[in-house]
């Protein structure tokens, strides 16, 4: 956990309440998982998903008897289908890039199913908030929830790869039609993210005004 995850968790604490349903992409260790475990205290639901399958084994185990917590091992992109995964520096940097987020090559891991978000939860009625987090794929995860978008209140987002920056604003903004902050911003009059904004916001948080 770093100081963005700090700042993350207690801003989230003001808009998580029991019940709600919460989607964590990229989970990894589950560090935000088990953030959201304490604040629903066994209400709601939480879809955690984690593609590398060794991580996806521990978190099955860690959550076992949470009725509450669903551990998915899938890739979440913008098709439904197969794709391959790429190892990181280490289990935690894994993506379905090809490359990290300098834009270094990666190993290919193997083969794994790929899902849309729209698809995934096509059937559920309300998501709370959605917090991705895959190691610059952001932008194909992002892409792939277009259809359940009005049924989303939040979405939290780590970006990673410069290059995306305005395809992502353009989608979270002028697409999606939510409000963006930066949520790494110091400066809090100047958190507000328009499609102006030039410089990516690391911890990117938007709230739909439906």
């Amino acid at each position: 956990m770093d100081a963005h995850d700090i700042k993350n968790l207690d801003f989230l604490s003001s808009i998580i309440k029991k019940g709600d349903v919460i989607v964590d992409v990229g989970a990894n260790h589950g560090i935000y998982t088990d953030f959201f475990k304490r604040k629903l205290d066994g209400s709601g639901k939480i879809y955690c998903i984690e593609l590398h399958p060794k991580t996806y084994g521990l978190l099955v185990q860690k959550y076992i008897g949470n009725s509450n917590i669903v551990v998915i091992n899938k890739a979440i992109s913008n098709i439904d289908g197969e794709m391959t995964y790429y190892s990181g520096e280490d289990d935690c940097l894994h993506n379905i890039l090809g490359h990290d987020v300098n834009y270094k090559p990666s190993n290919i891991m193997g083969k794994t199913e790929s899902i849309r978000l729209d698809t995934l939860l096509k059937y559920i009625e309300h998501i709370n908030l959605i917090k991705i987090d895959v190691e610059g794929a952001e932008l194909m995860v992002l892409e792939g929830l277009e259809n359940i978008i009005n049924k989303v209140d939040y979405i939290l987002v780590e970006c990673h790869l410069n290059k995306d920056w305005d395809l992502i604003k353009n989608l979270l903004i002028n697409k999606y039609k939510l409000i963006c902050f930066n949520n790494s911003a110091d400066d809090i009059e100047n958190r507000e993210i328009t499609i102006h904004t030039a410089k990516m916001a690391y911890q990117c948080f938007c709230k739909n005004v439906k």
